[in-house]
């Protein structure tokens, strides 16, 4: 077993459990954000434009508009239209304008989008392999619950 959060960043004293939780998901999330992002580095994209990347993959191949993916991006802080805007510059996506309402711009995964995310497998070995060593599958969905009810 690994290093209590405690050990890894050499604090004692807490107010409560729960300022030691909330400590433990702060630091955790940025141990698994470096992880990721240092497997997309290969690639040239960060964690932000991988997120837009799966998301258009999961409404292949109808597309989304700016406003879904701002929806369901992880980062809600990020700036989606920047973010798409690299991918177009890139070459993985394409914006197309809407037949029946012209205010509406919708963006597409392109064939080499397609290509990359299949390329990608690093981050998906991440997730596939190494953290099923470290969690079982009750131990994920008890994890999962949890800061699901932190988030009610």
């Amino acid at each position: 077993m690994g290093k209590s959060i405690q050990e890894e960043i050499q604090q004692r004293n807490w107010h409560n459990d729960q300022q030691v939780a909330v400590i433990n998901i702060l630091y955790t999330y940025h141990w698994v954000k470096g992880r990721i992002s240092e497997a997309l580095e290969p690639y040239k994209i960060t964690m932000q434009q991988y997120n837009v990347l799966r998301i258009l993959r999961g409404a292949h191949p109808e597309g989304l508009a700016i406003g879904v993916i701002r929806e369901r991006l992880l980062d809600k802080t990020s700036d989606v239209s920047r973010l798409v805007d690299r991918l177009v510059k890139l070459g993985y996506v394409e914006r197309k304008g809407s037949k029946e309402d012209r205010r509406v711009t919708h963006i597409f995964l392109t064939l080499r989008g397609l290509e990359l995310l299949g390329q990608i497998r690093s981050v998906d070995k991440f997730t596939k392999d190494e953290l099923p060593k470290r969690l079982t599958n009750e131990e994920a969905q008890l994890l999962s619950a949890l800061l699901d009810k932190v988030r009610t």
